[in-house]
């Protein structure tokens, strides 16, 4: 069955939540798929998964859309028959591993999901709202809310720029030089986390009009000039944004930050060798840096486990 990728949210953590941009990029490191286990085998992760793909598809059969329809018997009868999903793609992570779950049974039940498939080959902002919206209820699940971008990405294997609710595109990411100096990477906090409870603690501080209009001010604003600059490959003032909002969240969202990497954002803020900010909901899982020298801040970072994923 079809191998999903990966994908990593670059910009957006909580600010596409209130009115901000989102740039989400596929990650092909990580990856999931459907797949058949034999009854005689004792896979204990397969099992598993199993019996957690029973419980997602009770809740498929009992939020059934009329206008987004599952084939749910043919899911229960090949969970009878062994069904799971093999992925390697770390939960609790950031890196969309229930969006990839999601994508692989839309593509595999959806009743009309070959017409769907040739629909996205030529892609409107209708077709991609519609269809966020009805991913980002089937992934609500998971998560209690979902913007239902982490499985449209993973879909459509491609970079989406999100500018608003009525404008969603994809776009290109900046063109790599020979020098290649400029380095997206992750780093494992060795933390899982889960998005629910990160979320709950979010509203907990954005419904705190002080923490709210900071949020507003400083974080929607930086992270859409990131993005912009990003894309544009205007470096210095993209350089700019990310510091500050590093910044921001260690001292306004340090709670977010695994206690131990506090020192270690901070010190890249202070030496602006590389910058750190959250990857997704954050709490743990990976953290995306942002960097100008790999090869010092392999070094600086060298007791953590860093991950290249763009170098341009």
């Amino acid at each position: 069955m079809e191998q999903l990728n990966s994908k990593v949210l670059l910009f957006g953590e909580y600010a596409v939540l209130h009115s901000g941009m989102a740039l989400i990029i596929p990650f092909d490191r990580y990856s999931g798929n459907l797949e058949f286990y034999q009854s005689q085998e004792n896979n204990h992760v397969a099992l598993q998964s199993n019996e957690y793909l029973r419980k997602f598809c009770a809740f498929v059969a009992s939020h059934m859309d009329e206008q987004f329809v599952l084939e749910v018997k043919r899911f229960e009868q090949e969970l009878q028959q062994g069904l799971f999903f093999r992925s390697n793609i770390p939960q609790g992570y950031g890196l969309g591993s229930s969006g990839a779950l999601v994508a692989a049974i839309v593509l595999r039940y959806l009743v009309k999901a070959k017409n769907l498939k040739d629909e996205m080959k030529v892609l409107t902002y209708q077709k991609m709202k519609e269809l966020k919206k009805s991913l980002g209820y089937l992934e609500s699940y998971f998560h209690g809310v979902s913007s239902g971008l982490d499985p449209l990405s993973i879909i459509l294997n491609e970079p989406i720029l999100y500018k608003n609710a009525h404008d969603i595109i994809t776009t290109n990411l900046p063109s790599p030089s020979d020098e290649k100096k400029n380095t997206v990477f992750l780093l494992g906090t060795e933390y899982p986390r889960t998005t629910s409870r990160m979320m709950k603690l979010f509203n907990d501080l954005h419904s705190q009009t002080g923490f709210r209009s900071k949020f507003e001010e400083h974080v929607a604003h930086n992270n859409n000039t990131a993005i912009q600059n990003f894309l544009g490959n205007h470096t210095d003032n993209f350089y700019h944004s990310v510091h500050d909002l590093s910044s921001f969240q260690l001292n306004h969202m340090s709670d977010f930050i695994p206690e131990p990497l506090q020192k270690d954002v901070a010190a890249g803020l202070e030496n602006g060798d590389y910058f750190l900010k959250l990857c997704g909901a954050g709490g743990g899982g990976f953290m995306l840096g942002f960097t100008q020298n790999w090869n010092t801040t392999r070094e600086k970072l060298k007791d953590y486990k860093l991950e290249e994923i763009y170098s341009y």
